[in-house]
């Protein structure tokens, strides 16, 4: 499906049409952030939900955002965030780079991912299948048994990673430092808007991959974390992070790192930045960020710090809005893990109420998020869904400025 299925759809078109018709109504515009360069695109920190398949809804948001000349500083995500956060931090952060993300996410045939064998590709179509018969799905998941019992998963990932370090390379960035160097650039005449106060490039540093070590029980942040797992954090290649950030247990091989560094001051960089204490694991396995944080809003809590932009957050799905029957032990049992995951992140948003008023939610209608098989429909579908919640949170949003923000003590 070409690129312009999807930003010209007709929903979209009208919506966008709607959203600049009240920006040049509304006195001051659509006004988002105090930073702003010399051509009008404003910015402002973003972090993006995991949701599997689901991710393409993310694209519709963004390309809404970028159509409306907002721009990314800070990103974080987790699994199908983490795979945009990362897109979008490749390049000059004034670029808009939504018809890309459309081209590499929303044009890629997702079942590409599923790489384990023969037998696992049948396990886990007749798994995902609700008309499957249930002595189908037992008589294969005794043939995969042994994937699971020798590497811990189904599909290793290789595809994944091949895919998305080919796209990294496309554009120049094959380790940390081309990164890092591409994100330096400054936008023309980039300041807080009204003081003539210029913004340097450490204000859009930070780019926060999340995954969990399960060997150390570490939510991790890569690459902020990545010298405790790198000998040479500089030269790690960023399609790394993103493999660790969406190994979701069982269906994906975990990403295991080896030769964890052991210098002098290793022990006491574990003990600042992980809070771990014990002796240099040889190796550790990092799976889904989902397991232990799925949405790190919290990332970017910092109330010390002067507000110059306010982070924007996008979820796919709204959570909590009904109750589990505790019908069976299955039903039991996922509530149990679900509540465990989630808790962190929920937690967050109870002490910080007013955070919520910066959040969209995507509504994801009845996709399954390890929908492999998801049509061109779906994800235009998906697409559109995620383009209206970016028109509803932008026609009830409006920045108040620094003084008003929500980071400061009330």
């Amino acid at each position: 499906m070409e690129t312009s299925a999807y930003t010209q759809h007709p929903e979209v078109q009208a919506l966008l049409t709607e959203l600049h018709t009240v920006a040049r109504e509304r006195p001051g515009g659509l006004r988002v952030s105090d930073i702003r360069d010399a051509a009008g695109r404003q910015y402002v920190d973003l972090v993006m939900e995991g949701g599997g398949t689901l991710g393409v809804a993310l694209l519709g948001y963004i390309y809404v955002l970028e159509q409306l000349n907002i721009r990314f500083l800070n990103l974080a995500g987790t699994s199908a965030g983490s795979i945009v956060s990362m897109l979008l931090a490749v390049g000059p952060i004034e670029e808009e780079k939504s018809d890309w993300l459309i081209e590499a996410v929303a044009g890629k045939d997702f079942y590409d991912f599923v790489d384990g064998n023969k037998e696992v590709r049948k396990f886990i179509d007749a798994l995902l299948d609700p008309e499957a018969r249930k002595a189908k799905k037992v008589r294969l998941t005794a043939k995969v048994l042994d994937d699971i019992r020798d590497y811990y998963g189904l599909c290793p990932g290789l595809h994944f990673h091949d895919w998305l370090s080919g796209l990294l390379a496309a554009k120049g960035v094959r380790t940390l430092a081309d990164l890092q160097a591409q994100r330096r650039a400054v936008p023309t005449g980039i300041q807080v808007a009204g003081t003539g106060v210029a913004i340097a490039p450490a204000r859009w540093a930070r780019l926060s991959i999340v995954s969990a070590d399960i060997s150390t029980g570490t939510k991790v942040s890569l690459p902020d974390m990545a010298h405790l797992y790198y000998a040479e954090p500089d030269q790690a290649n960023p399609a790394d992070f993103v493999r660790a950030s969406m190994s979701v247990p069982v269906f994906f091989y975990p990403c295991i790192l080896k030769n964890i560094p052991k210098s002098e001051s290793a022990s006491a960089n574990w003990a600042q930045a992980a809070n771990y204490r014990g002796p240099v694991p040889p190796e550790v396995y990092l799976v889904d960020g989902g397991s232990m944080s799925n949405f790190p809003i919290s990332f970017f809590y910092a109330p010390e710090k002067t507000v110059d932009a306010p982070v924007f957050g996008i979820k796919i799905g709204a959570d909590r809005d009904s109750f589990t029957a505790m019908d069976s032990f299955g039903a039991f049992a996922g509530a149990m893990l679900g509540a465990m995951m989630s808790f962190s992140d929920n937690d967050f948003f109870v002490q910080h109420p007013d955070w919520n008023r910066f959040v969209g939610v995507i509504d994801s209608g009845t996709y399954n998020w390890l929908d492999f098989h998801l049509s061109d429909e779906g994800k235009l579908d998906l697409f559109v869904r995620g383009a209206r919640a970016a028109r509803d949170f932008l026609l009830g949003f409006d920045w108040p400025g620094a003084q008003h923000s929500i980071s400061k003590p009330s």
